[in-house]
């Protein structure tokens, strides 16, 4: 029923990716610290931007929960929850670029460009090397290998 080997790599994929990103959260900004600084507009935008892409989460989680009772989804469980995550990350991130609140007050914007670029042909080159191998999409199914598929055009936004 469960794979460990599967949850295992998954679990420890996950681990050194939010090791990676405390790295170069550092790398990013210019006075060194872990967290970016906002002004007061800043961070009212986007504790709104927070607000709404929560309840997109929410509502896109809701929707996908009564779907699944009903009708065979076309997507392994994973990618669905996945999916509604990169809904709400890129929610919020478009919300922000949209009204100027984005980029923090010191925050290197040449350096984070460059890492999100590379972080996102990244994600495209995996799930370009999982299309080719035929991986992303088997059975009728889109596979876990799908939401870099997804991820590469989110952090290129």
């Amino acid at each position: 029923m469960y794979n460990i080997g599967r949850i295992l790599g998954v679990a420890s994929g996950v681990l050194i990716g939010l090791v990676i990103a405390v790295i170069m959260l550092r790398f990013v900004n210019k006075n060194k610290k872990m967290t970016a600084e906002y002004d007061e507009m800043q961070k009212l935008v986007r504790g709104r931007g927070y607000m709404y892409s929560f309840y997109t989460v929410l509502i896109f989680e809701a929707l996908m929960c009564v779907l699944s009772m009903g009708v065979e989804l076309p997507a392994e469980q994973s990618v669905i929850h996945f999916v509604a995550i990169i809904v709400g990350v890129t929610l919020h991130a478009c919300y922000c670029i949209w009204h100027n609140a984005y980029v923090g007050l010191n925050m290197n914007l040449k350096r984070y460009v460059i890492i999100m670029a590379v972080v996102s042909v990244f994600n495209l080159w995996v799930a370009f090397t999982a299309w080719r191998e035929g991986e992303l999409f088997s059975d009728g199914m889109f596979r876990t290998q799908t939401i870099n598929l997804l991820c590469g055009p989110m952090f290129a936004v």
